[in-house]
């Protein structure tokens, strides 16, 4: 069970939690993985707070929030006229 820094805690939250961080390791996006568990947990807390209560959406908004942010590839000099 993970340290959950708040009053109203629920075990929909843990399982949002394991879920999460078994994706993020399979996908081996957990090397750090005290860290990774603390920025999910903290994401999971936010949307607890927010109303969601859905323990699949609140795994989703964990690996959303640890998840590496895909630069959109756009290949301007194909673009550019000359």
């Amino acid at each position: 069970m993970y340290p959950w820094p708040i009053g109203d805690f629920d075990y929909v939250m843990d399982e949002a939690l394991d879920i999460a961080m078994d994706y993020l390791e399979r996908t081996g996006q957990a090397a750090k993985f005290a860290e990774v568990q603390r920025a999910a947990a903290m994401a999971i807390v936010a949307a607890w707070k927010a109303g969601v209560r859905h323990r699949i959406k609140l795994a989703s908004i964990a690996i959303k929030a640890v998840e590496p942010k895909a630069e959109p590839y756009l290949n301007t000099k194909q673009y550019q006229r000359r």
